[in-house]
């Protein structure tokens, strides 16, 4: 394994020419080239270029990756593994799980269909002359700020090679190509992710539903909940996806879960939905609340009283 600077390239600042204190702002010797505050003396380096350099000339760890340390990625030891930053931002999203899950889960990445391919055919990106430096800051402060070229706004740049906001990645890395969730009513939204455990495209909503109630693979969803076209409480007919049915929101899938639990219970109308919500919210259990509803309509108490003009 290569030892930090080993290997680098840039010519080490005289002791005597060297900026003193933790403030210094001058120009990096690194890739970037900008006036920013220096935090290798050294070689007179920023955070990010820093982080560069420190491994300068190393390779990923992980098989399939082909990343290597030129001076434009960076490179982080863990568990004596050494891992370039893509990868290590996998690893880091997994909880730092064993390193044959995250070797699996990479080699599953890699075989995903490339990205931009249409969106290029279309003229929608093109790659841009001078990319912003990859930040390598976790948190809000990862991406740096600057005007999008799809959407023309200034926003938190996500993708550096064809300066794109995250709204506007999502929507072109796989542009062109429809979400494959099937089921007797097939989705017809178009697609922002590629499933790596199940190689398939789903769209945005189609892959929130299956976070949101963490479902076990998009098959089951497609089978189990995607197949039910009728509420299981007043049967009433359901068409799934957030549009509504016949412009009634009635008519709207709803995948009923238990709160406490987590559990998905089953699909209902919007109206058993919120129904169904609301009893477990009396002070009495819903068995006995029915009854006592089934009870009061069938006698209504006032119907025929004499307080009331017949």
């Amino acid at each position: 394994m290569i030892e930090a600077w080993e290997n680098c390239p840039l010519p080490i600042i005289p002791k005597e020419e060297r900026f003193k204190g933790k403030t210094t702002i001058s120009i990096c010797k690194g890739s970037c080239n900008r006036m920013i505050k220096i935090d290798n003396n050294t070689y007179n380096l920023c955070k990010t270029c820093a982080n560069k350099y420190r491994y300068y000339g190393a390779s990923c760890d992980i098989p399939n990756c082909e990343s290597i340390g030129d001076g434009s990625v960076v490179f982080q030891v863990k568990e004596n593994k050494m891992v370039c930053w893509g990868c290590y931002k996998a690893w880091y999203k997994m909880n730092f799980c064993v390193w044959e899950r995250l070797v699996e889960e990479r080699h599953l990445f890699f075989l995903r269909p490339p990205t931009f391919v249409k969106a290029l055919a279309a003229g929608l990106v093109s790659p841009v002359e001078n990319p912003l430096p990859i930040s390598n800051n976790f948190g809000s402060n990862e991406y740096q700020i600057a005007d999008c070229k799809a959407c023309k706004r200034e926003k938190p740049i996500r993708n550096t090679e064809y300066q794109l906001c995250s709204s506007c990645m999502l929507s072109l890395q796989y542009y062109g190509e429809k979400c494959s969730i099937g089921g007797t009513q097939p989705c017809q939204n178009n697609a922002i992710y590629f499933d790596t455990q199940e190689s398939r495209f789903v769209c945005g909503n189609c892959h929130q539903t299956g976070n949101k109630y963490k479902l076990t693979s998009y098959a089951m969803y497609e089978t189990q909940i995607r197949t039910i076209t009728n509420c299981m409480i007043c049967e009433y007919p359901l068409s799934h996806g957030r549009n509504s049915r016949n412009g009634k929101t009635h008519g709207v899938a709803c995948i009923d879960h238990d709160h406490d639990t987590g559990k998905t219970r089953g699909i209902l109308c919007h109206y058993c939905n919120t129904v169904e919500g609301l009893i477990k919210k009396m002070p009495i259990d819903a068995t006995t609340y029915a009854k006592r509803l089934v009870a009061y309509l069938e006698h209504s108490p006032l119907s025929e009283s004499w307080i009331q003009d017949m």
